[in-house]
C-alpha cells in the first residue's frame, strides 16, 4: 500500500524489482511503430480496408438520418460535423496504411512469367483460332533480369509472334524457364562459359506435336537453323540488337525432320534483390 501511494505522488521515483529506477507502470502505453508492424502486415491492411469501408457506410447512413431533422441549420451543422470527424479518422487510417506499406517492401520476382502470361492473353484469339496448345514449365520464384520490363516484354513478344506465325494449326508452343551457367559470345561465333555466373534461360519451342519439349541432344545456338524468310530474319535482327546491348544470347535450333523449332533466350541475372512498394494513399 505504501508503495502504491508513492507511485501516485508526482515527481517521486520508485525502485522496482527489475532494478530500474523511475520506470513507472502506466495505463496508456505508447507503442513503438515497429511493434505495430510486427503484427502481420497483410492482416493490418485487411483490417484497415474493412474499417475504411465501414466508416463510409456509417457516413452514408448518418447523412440519411440527418436529413430527417426539421431544422435546416442543424442539418447543415450535423452534416459538416460528421464529414469532418470521418475525414479525420480516414486520414489517420491512410497514414497508418502508408506507414505499413513503406515498411513492407515486396520482393520482385517472376516478372518474366507475368509478362509471358500478359502476352499470351493478348494473343488469346489467335491461339484459339489455330487451336494451338500452350505448355508451360516455369521455374518457381524465377529471379529478375536487370533489363527493363518493357525491354523484356519486347523480346518475349517478338519471339511469341515468331512462334505464332510458324506453328501450324493444332500444334503446340512450349515455354520453359530456368537458371543456367552464364555464357557469352566471343570472336563472333565462339561461346564461352563464365564460371560462377548465372543467366536466365527462356526456351520457347513450337512444333506440330503436342509435346514440344521431348528429349533431344540438339542445343540451340546462335547461327544454327536461323530462319530463312525475311520477315523472321527482321524479327531476329531486332531481338539481337537488344540482346547484344546487355551481353545476352539468343540461340535457334530448327529441326525440319522433327518439324520443331526451339529458341533459347539467355538474359543476364540481376544479382541484387529488387523490391517495390504498394502505391501510397494520398
Amino acid at each position: 500500500m505504501e508503495q502504491d501511494r508513492l507511485e501516485q505522488q508526482p515527481g517521486k521515483k520508485t525502485d522496482h524489482p527489475s532494478g530500474e529506477a523511475g520506470s513507472h507502470t502506466s495505463i496508456g502505453k505508447v507503442h513503438n511503430p515497429e511493434e505495430i508492424i510486427a503484427f502481420p502486415a497483410s492482416l493490418w491492411i485487411e483490417l484497415i480496408s474493412t474499417t475504411k469501408s465501414t466508416l463510409f457506410s456509417i457516413k452514408s447512413v448518418s447523412q440519411l438520418s440527418v436529413d430527417k431533422f426539421n431544422d435546416p441549420e442543424f442539418r447543415k451543422y450535423a452534416r459538416k460535423s460528421i464529414a469532418q470527424d470521418i475525414k479525420k479518422i480516414d486520414s489517420v487510417l491512410n497514414s497508418l496504411l502508408n506507414y505499413i506499406q513503406i515498411n513492407t517492401p515486396i520482393v520482385k520476382s517472376n516478372t518474366i512469367h507475368l509478362l509471358l502470361e500478359e502476352i499470351l492473353g493478348a494473343n488469346e484469339t489467335c491461339l484459339s483460332d489455330k487451336h494451338i496448345k500452350i505448355i508451360k514449365h516455369f521455374q518457381k520464384d524465377l529471379p529478375e533480369t536487370f533489363l527493363h520490363d518493357e525491354e523484356v516484354k519486347f523480346l518475349l513478344n517478338s519471339i511469341v509472334q515468331y512462334a505464332l506465325f510458324s506453328t501450324p494449326p493444332h500444334g503446340s508452343i512450349g515455354f520453359l524457364t530456368r537458371i543456367v551457367e552464364a555464357q557469352r559470345m566471343e570472336g563472333g561465333d565462339k561461346v564461352i562459359s563464365l564460371t560462377g555466373r548465372k543467366q536466365i534461360d527462356i526456351l520457347v519451342a513450337f512444333t506440330d506435336y503436342e509435346e514440344p519439349f521431348k528429349a533431344t541432344d540438339r542445343v540451340p545456338s546462335e547461327g544454327k537453323g536461323v530462319p530463312k524468310d525475311k520477315v523472321h530474319q527482321l524479327i531476329l535482327l531486332l531481338i539481337k540488337e537488344i540482346i547484344k546491348k546487355y551481353k545476352g544470347l539468343i540461340g535457334f535450333d530448327i529441326d525440319e525432320k522433327e518439324s520443331r523449332t526451339v529458341v533459347s533466350l539467355r538474359l543476364p541475372l540481376d544479382r541484387r534483390q529488387v523490391v517495390y512498394y504498394e502505391q501510397l494513399n494520398l
